[in-house]
């Protein structure tokens, strides 16, 4: 005896939706008795919208609102499913106790973890490698109910919106292919997953403005984020009228040039004595740097372990950890010199100059961070001078960045407070948003840390990013000050 049909509903919008109808209407065992899609005159602000009832002639409805549909099928007691798929509208109890395995719904991201709108902007935005076509039943809360199947899609740092769209798409046919039968006969019940992660906002219009001060990888981000058949990403002419940037690239060297805009990225050099210096004094600052796509290049004079006295205080592995460190900060170690710890005094200071006027001839760089000169380690005082020495207005390289000199705990705090020893702070950068990453950049440097009321201890680092934070009127903050800055 031949088995009644599956009698299903459809609820759909988008490409998805008509391509699920398609796939659908191919199987033998199901019965679509009823297709309804939003009218036409709604779909103003549907990126993507189709209108179905010039591609569905059979048992095919618009809508206006989603109650419509719960008035068309609210005395059919014999409906199997509901599949909604490619709609945005938020389904009640009164639809989903209609069918009797419930509503079958998609979503283009990994459910629970990530919930709510814009799925597949906000997974190029946040930077995302991977995704997940998601198929789960609906319930009254968004994007929640047990989860019948997934399926993992790659995320290329090339990939525009409308790509990865059409990657969800397969993704979802070939998951329908495989489940919706046994979902359809209660087989596959789904699984309940109770740990929730973030919750993506919906994006409006103006999202969409690019801001140039930002980052090139993040323009790049937005530009592919809002590709079509999203409105595009965009800026405006001073006529107030909106260019569309619907594709772009990052152009090489030759198109950067000094004064070109505070929208291009900096050269960054760190000159410090010894490795861990750069992650204790300016870390925040340098991870932040590089965060936001400045390139940071790092000169480090000594290892920093000769003068230990005993081989139990030693740390064999000091300059691994300074390669770590900079691979985990997106920086650069352009130089590891190999002079004596605590005996930079010992070393013709030219030595140590040129070192540092061939990294200036080649990196160029706009910014340079030094050591205080007034820190009580005489290691630091001599790198601070070599420095000033190397990027003196006058060298043959002719580079003349702004110089900022930094903190470093248990040395420029150990300084007695008379000039020239006292460090006074007249620039502060917010790291507010980079202490977590400064303060695993400092576990990678755990030899280093000391105990609590040390100044290298977590807590007085803290306590330090804190008050500095507290003078400048932010959270936390690395201070510095301005040895020479130049408006050319």
């Amino acid at each position: 005896m031949t088995r009644n049909k599956y009698k299903i509903v459809l609820i759909i919008g988008l490409n998805c939706g008509k391509r699920t109808y398609d796939l659908l209407n191919e199987f033998e065992q199901v019965e679509i008795i009823s297709v309804h899609a939003l009218s036409p005159k709604n779909s103003n602000n549907i990126a993507g919208y189709i209108d179905f009832g010039k591609k569905i002639k059979k048992d095919f409805f618009y809508y206006n609102k989603i109650d419509d549909v719960y008035k068309k099928l609210r005395n059919n007691k014999n409906i199997d499913l509901i599949v909604a798929i490619g709609i945005s509208e938020i389904l009640k109890e009164n639809i989903l106790s209609i069918p009797k395995r419930g509503v079958l719904g998609a979503h283009a991201a990994k459910l629970p973890d990530r919930r709510g709108n814009s799925p597949i902007i906000w997974a190029i935005l946040d930077g995302l490698k991977e995704s997940e076509m998601t198929l789960f039943r609906m319930s009254q809360k968004i994007d929640d109910g047990p989860i019948y199947s997934s399926k993992r899609i790659k995320i290329t740092d090339e990939n525009t919106a409308g790509e990865i769209r059409d990657k969800m798409d397969n993704a979802l046919i070939s998951l329908l292919k495989i489940h919706v039968l046994d979902i359809i006969s209660g087989k596959n019940k789904g699984k309940i997953k109770k740990r929730y992660g973030i919750y993506t906002r919906k994006r409006n219009i103006k999202d969409g403005q690019l801001n140039l001060l930002d980052n090139s990888k993040n323009i790049l981000r937005k530009i592919r984020a809002l590709s079509n058949p999203y409105p595009g990403a965009h800026l405006y002419g001073g006529d107030g009228y909106p260019i569309i940037i619907e594709k772009a690239k990052i152009g090489g060297k030759d198109l950067m040039y000094e004064g070109c805009g505070n929208n291009f990225k900096k050269n960054v050099l760190c000159v410090v004595s010894h490795a861990d210096d750069e992650a204790l004094g300016l870390g925040g600052t340098l991870i932040r740097h590089a965060s936001e796509g400045d390139k940071v290049n790092i000169i480090i004079l000594s290892e920093g372990e000769d003068a230990k006295s005993t081989l139990n205080k030693k740390n064999p592995n000091r300059l691994n950890n300074a390669q770590e460190w900079a691979n985990n900060s997106n920086c650069n170690l352009y130089k590891i010199c190999n002079f004596p710890d605590q005996k930079l005094d010992s070393i013709p200071q030219i030595e140590m100059v040129r070192i540092i006027e061939k990294a200036m001839e080649d990196l160029m760089p706009n910014i340079v961070y030094i050591h205080h000169p007034g820190d009580m380690n005489s290691d630091h005082q001599i790198a601070a001078q070599v420095s000033l020495a190397a990027i003196r207005p006058m060298s043959y390289h002719k580079v003349i960045p702004e110089i900022r000199a930094f903190e470093t705990p248990s040395s420029t705090d150990q300084a007695p407070n008379i000039d020239p020893y006292i460090f006074k702070p007249n620039f502060y950068v917010s790291i507010t948003d980079y202490w977590d990453r400064k303060l695993e950049g400092l576990k990678i440097y755990s030899s280093e840390i000391k105990s609590n009321p040390h100044p290298r201890s977590i807590k007085s680092i803290k306590s330090l990013a804190i008050k500095r934070g507290a003078e400048s009127g932010l959270k936390m903050a690395e201070a510095f000050y301005i040895i020479r800055s130049v408006w050319k």
